[in-house]
């Protein structure tokens, strides 16, 4: 087939923004997944509130995603060579007639060639629509529940000339959903597919839903290897100069390269936490490493063992923060600007992107419809990690984080709201973390720290809704919750 140049002309203009990794009211039109108080101390969390719940059986059945993914990156001339092979299991009880495929990089102008599109025997698939940035295939052979198909993408990227999680900068590449991946399917809306938000020229939220799948990447170099280091979710084996690497049950691979990398390394608990940082900020890159680790300390106690071996903090030339399996991306500026700890930027933010191992990674949700499932409760984790280590502090970080920015609103709303980014984080994040803590002072700590350990261990690799958080909470309190629900909640809430 001839090759297929995907041209979207879109320019984006990314504002910085304390918040880490940057909701609607349900009176503003809601999209449809497309294709077909004064702050009060609170009491110190402890760690040995209740025996950890046994872990579920995982839900997938050995039938998750598995990417295969081989590139070959020209570092300099900011190009990358990619082949990437999808086998699918149809997970649900219906027969699908299409595929779905989200193509992030034709957000940005000329940032994708497609060379050729195939079945796993060599068939060609010629015949696909475009849907705004998805790619939609129809499938020759309907795909029974339970059957497989195998796709092929060959393409070629041209990395754009920006900060932001897709982009180059001429210190650093960071290769953030640069491959072709299938959302998740719903019996009952589809493809979950969604459009992003774009509000005066800013990205809101999230829009991306994502499954748990295996990711087996190849990555080699055109010249110049020995310059390079790759910050990733996993630790790569190196044969013949080539990194292989291989994520189980992750919702994304990630990659941040650089020649200019300095790394810092350490063992905790038998994890490994990297620091990746430019050389002239390696004493903020040390204080990234140790806030990561007392970040995962803290919150392994509260939801649950880290489940991956590897854990790295990156310096990021991009204005928001962002977490991924394995890896979290903290701007810049936070590095350079490091003073006055605790009261820090990077104190703020470092646990909140670590808190997303266990709710984004490990429990995911539709970030698109209901962002609050994890950003409420990363933010509220942020006044944990205060509360645990700089209790001193805490007062100054409700004022500074929370209730200076005067938020309001209810919290179940989707990245489509109209008030954009400031009204985005007021809700998600602000309102949510007072929803947490209005929470735990209505059930009492014993009941909540058992929920929340409870509801991360129960949902592993699952994707979460509304009511599953509800169902679990009824299982620790039957403390009549009227009035915490009807000051955050625009939908009536029913606790089993």
């Amino acid at each position: 087939m001839k090759p297929i140049r995907i041209i979207i002309a879109l320019i984006f203009c990314l504002t910085s923004l304390l918040g880490a990794c940057a909701p609607a009211s349900p009176l503003d039109p809601i999209p449809t997944a497309s294709v077909t108080p004064a702050p009060t101390a609170t009491p110190t969390a402890t760690a040995t509130m209740a025996p950890s719940p046994t872990p579920t059986p995982l839900p997938l059945h050995g039938q998750q995603t598995q990417y295969f993914i081989d590139a070959t990156i020209n570092y300099y001339n900011r190009f990358v060579s990619a082949t990437s092979r999808v086998i699918y299991t149809n997970k649900t009880d219906v027969t699908l007639n299409e595929i779905v495929f989200i193509v992030y990089p034709t957000i940005f102008q000329d940032a994708v060639f497609i060379r050729a599109i195939s079945y796993e025997d060599g068939t060609p698939i010629s015949v696909f629509n475009w849907e705004s940035h998805r790619m939609v295939i129809p499938l020759d052979t309907p795909l029974l529940p339970g059957e497989q198909v195998e796709i092929v993408h060959d393409y070629e990227l041209y990395m754009p000339d920006r900060a932001g999680v897709f982009g180059q900068t001429g210190r650093q590449l960071l290769l953030s959903y640069w491959y072709p991946t299938i959302p998740p399917y719903d019996e009952e809306q589809g493809w979950l597919a969604y459009d992003f938000s774009l509000v005066n020229s800013m990205f809101v939220g999230e829009h991306q839903v994502f499954e748990s799948a295996d990711f087996h990447v190849n990555v080699s170099f055109t010249d110049r290897q020995e310059n390079m280091e790759i910050a990733a979710g996993t630790t790569p084996i190196i044969e013949d100069g080539t990194y292989q690497y291989f994520l189980p049950l992750a919702r994304t691979f990630v990659m941040a390269i650089s020649d200019s990398y300095e790394v810092i390394e350490r063992e905790v608990d038998q994890v490994i936490i990297k620091g990746y940082s430019l050389p002239e900020v390696m004493d903020a890159s040390q204080v990234a490493v140790d806030l990561t680790e007392k970040a995962l300390t803290l919150f392994t106690e509260i939801y649950g063992p880290y489940e991956r071996d590897v854990l790295s903090v990156v310096q990021a030339d991009m204005d928001i923060n962002m977490e991924f399996d394995g890896l979290i991306l903290i701007q810049s500026s936070f590095y350079w600007l490091y003073r006055d700890p605790p009261r820090s930027d990077l104190h703020i933010i470092v646990p909140h992107e670590v808190l997303h191992q266990w709710f984004f990674s490990l429990v995911g949700n539709n970030q698109a419809m209901e962002p609050w499932l994890d950003e409420s409760i990363a933010t509220y984790s942020e006044s944990l990690f205060y509360e645990r280590y700089f209790p001193d502090d805490l007062e100054w970080w409700w004022q500074t984080r929370v209730h200076s920015h005067l938020p309001s609103g209810t919290i179940d709303t989707s990245i489509y709201i109209t008030g954009g980014v400031p009204e985005y984080f007021n809700r998600a994040y602000r309102r949510g973390a007072l929803f947490f803590r209005d929470l735990r002072e209505t059930i009492g700590d014993d009941a909540f720290f058992s929920f929340l350990k409870d509801y991360a261990q129960s949902h592993r690799y699952q994707i979460v809704a509304g009511e599953d958080f509800w169902r679990t909470l009824g299982k620790h309190t039957n403390v009549d919750l009227t009035q915490v629900f009807e000051d955050y909640f625009s939908t009536p809430i029913n606790i089993p």
